[in-house]
């Protein structure tokens, strides 16, 4: 259940600064619902593996800054070799390792997991525990049963789908993006438009509607450092 929850917070986080940004609606997320598994599996893995017994508050600081890396670093090397897409690139944020994680960015992560651990997520562990009340406990088991349809539909569609446009994709274009988004502060910078992103978008708007195009189309559109790879 924390794990739903915070996805789920993850992704409204990420859908309200990035259509702030862009002045309009832009719907995050690799899934077709509303959530973003990598802050789910951040939080859970800190909430884990945070020694009880952490000392400072600065021992504690470290301690999510070295969890929250790694699950960032694992997240965006498991959608390069399962789904072939780099969602985010860090290679030009100063003290990056492979354009995965970099430091500036996990500082950034770790002041809100931070935040989160000793204000926000008390009341959240409140709040799951009366919607368990409520539900007798059945919630949890919907919202997984809902989550694990989302992520095999997902993969489904979108391994079909990079059949189509996979040799749309030029392998001399460094970056198949229009803008980069340099998550730590949401910053965009316009850059020159990738004629892969534009050959798989305009693939993509000749087809006839079909979910797993519509959400391919999205994920290329929302995602500024969208890559899909041969």
């Amino acid at each position: 259940m924390i794990f739903i929850v915070y996805s789920m917070i993850g992704w409204l986080w990420e859908s309200f600064f990035c259509s702030f940004k862009a002045k309009h609606f832009v719907y995050r997320g690799f899934l077709l619902g509303p959530y973003c598994p990598v802050y789910g599996f951040g939080v859970l893995s800190v909430l884990l593996l945070v020694p009880k017994e952490y000392g400072t508050l600065l021992n504690l600081y470290f301690n999510i800054v070295v969890i929250v890396t790694i699950v960032e670093y694992v997240t965006s090397f498991l959608l390069e070799k399962l789904f072939s897409m780099e969602l985010w690139d860090y290679k030009e944020v100063p003290l990056n390792i492979h354009g995965r994680v970099a430091v500036p960015v996990s500082i950034f992560w770790g002041v809100g997991c931070l935040f989160l651990i000793k204000v926000i997520h008390p009341e959240i562990e409140k709040l799951i525990g009366f919607l368990n009340a409520e539900t007798n406990g059945w919630l949890p088991l919907i919202l997984f049963v809902l989550f694990g349809l989302d992520a095999l539909t997902t993969f489904i569609f979108t391994m079909t789908t990079k059949k189509e446009v996979e040799h749309l994709v030029d392998t001399s274009d460094s970056e198949n993006a229009v803008i980069k988004e340099y998550r730590l502060k949401h910053l965009f910078i316009n850059a020159e438009e990738s004629l892969s992103r534009q050959s798989i978008l305009s693939h993509l708007k000749t087809k006839k509607p079909h979910l797993k195009h519509r959400n391919l189309q999205r994920i290329v559109k929302n995602y500024p450092n969208f890559k899909l790879k041969k």
